[in-house]
């Protein structure tokens, strides 16, 4: 009866549209008010406490305010342009640097709609200019955009470690081959797709992988990502090899994303001088047309002037502002969450509404792979309805003690889960991704439309739900092969932490 009680009352708060910290904290009230005799309210104080003060959770907000700075901060045209150098050759162009791209912004900013809406803005205007096919393109921009929750630092295996117990360290290394197969599989498909529909992917024209001028542009373009390169494997590597704490390794990475932001748009002030100077070079002429008239025009442009100095200033302090409050504003949404969450987490085991779980799910007599099975699906479907952070912290403290009793390896699932995440990320109809990225299409038409004078067709939301159905085939073919080599997950942290 208990079950039923949480359950239908749970129903009715969501379908009631109530924010999901309020739903979740309230339900737990109401549990302990109506079927436990001990003061409610000071177990709600307590769990509030006890979570706001977990020193481990200062990770989150400073890996949000990292995310922030690096997206807000001007590097996406740069990092574009430098990967798209690398992949323009393969069958599917462009389509491959949404992914490569989205990756490494995934590695800094740790968020899958933050990362999709930023390099969708940078994107679009050059698959529109050379004709690709733009379902398979939005649908590869939200595809990448998903691996923000997976390859560290990711916020929500940060969440999930806190909320079941796990190594916050070993998660992230968990996550690192997934995220890669990941992206791999995401670009096989695209090359089959564009060798069997050429219309799809039109060939890049112009595409100079092996002649010297291409090989001059990749290295240049390179050498100018490196600082930032050099930001994520200093914070990510001080984790892995226990050099820093999470929370001290995203306090190193927000004063390196703000250092690297203010060094860039420095040096944009003498971006006119530097072009100036790289055209008087003798390797100037192995440029190709396209890179050398950019130079030219930032050598007429960008001329150091007082202007162009009080300008900076205004950015830097505008962007440092809407970074904190963006950081500020995610952060408190999460942390609600997270307490109530955990205030559920404990009224259920108190009640013991999570032991009569798990004993009822173990007199099915499930093996570990029924169980995850069952759980795929179960998230698939509330995906379609949910987004990701309310759908982790909704259902953990509900099926951890199932999969605890059932002896489910928790750092295994957390990657099957958080893939889950990101399907639901994309998945039709309600998928935030989905709608954050045709806003940004509506955008990049509106820009066009003032730049050209011509009207843009911008397309239906149809187009984006289309685009990601082979995505969505990719994540299941991923986390088929994590079923079957829970190794893919668990070797790296074991190699390199030691086996638990």
């Amino acid at each position: 009866m208990l079950i039923a009680v949480a359950f239908i009352l749970m129903g009715v708060m969501f379908f009631a549209g109530m924010y999901v910290a309020g739903a979740l904290g309230s339900l737990a009230l109401i549990l302990l008010q109506a079927f436990s005799d001990n003061p409610v309210w000071n177990i709600m104080g307590n769990r509030a406490w006890e979570t706001n003060t977990n020193v481990n959770l200062v990770a989150i907000p400073l890996f949000i305010l990292m995310g922030e700075i690096v997206l807000r901060g001007g590097f996406a045209d740069l990092m574009y342009r430098a990967l798209s150098r690398w992949v323009d050759f393969i069958p599917g162009g462009l389509m491959h640097t949404n992914i490569a791209s989205c990756a490494v912004f995934a590695a800094c900013a740790g968020s899958s709609i933050a990362t999709a809406a930023t390099v969708s803005r940078v994107a679009l205007p050059s698959f529109r200019a050379q004709g690709y096919q733009e379902r398979l393109v939005v649908g590869s921009l939200a595809a990448g955009g998903t691996l923000g929750i997976l390859i560290p630092p990711s916020i929500l295996l940060v969440l999930y470690g806190l909320t079941v117990g796990e190594s916050i360290g070993r998660l992230f290394l968990a996550g690192f081959i997934p995220g890669i197969l990941l992206a791999g599989v995401f670009m096989l498909m695209i090359g089959i797709a564009s060798v069997i529909w050429p219309a799809v992917a039109p060939r890049q024209t112009g595409a100079r992988f092996w002649s010297w001028e291409g090989w001059v542009e990749r290295l240049l373009f390179t050498v100018l990502m490196v600082p930032v390169l050099a930001l994520i494997f200093i914070v990510l590597g001080s984790i892995y090899f226990g050099w820093a704490t999470p929370s001290e390794a995203a306090g190193f990475g927000v004063a390196g994303a703000l250092a690297l932001a203010i060094i860039y748009n420095f040096v944009r002030l003498f971006a006119g001088n530097i072009a100036a100077l790289v055209l008087s070079m003798g390797f100037a002429r192995q440029l190709s047309p396209e890179v050398r008239g950019t130079l030219e025009s930032w050598r007429v442009e960008y001329r150091f002037s007082g202007e162009h100095f009080r300008n900076y200033c205004r950015f830097m302090v505008s962007m440092t502002m809407e970074a904190c409050v963006s950081a500020a504003r995610s952060s408190a949404m999460i942390l609600f969450i997270l307490m109530a969450a955990f205030t559920l987490q404990f009224a259920f085991a108190y009640l013991r509404i999570s032991i009569t779980m798990a004993e009822w799910v173990a007199s099915f007599n499930l093996s570990t792979v029924q169980l995850v099975l069952f759980l795929v699906v179960f998230y698939l479907l509330l995906g379609t309805f949910m987004e990701a952070y309310s759908m982790m912290l909704t259902t953990l403290p509900i099926i951890s003690p199932v999969l605890r009793a059932a002896e489910v390896d928790l750092l295994w699932f957390g990657i099957i889960m958080i893939i889950l995440l990101e399907a639901a990320q994309i998945s039709p109809p309600q998928g935030l991704s989905l709608y954050v990225l045709q806003g940004a299409r509506h955008d990049v038409a509106r820009q066009e439309v003032a730049d050209t004078g011509q009207r843009v067709e911008t397309g239906t939301i149809n187009d984006v739900y289309i685009g990601v159905l082979p995505f969505m085939a990719c994540m299941a073919i991923v986390i088929g092969l994590i079923i079957v080599f829970p190794d893919l997950a668990l070797w790296l942290p074991d190699q390199i932490k030691g086996p638990r």
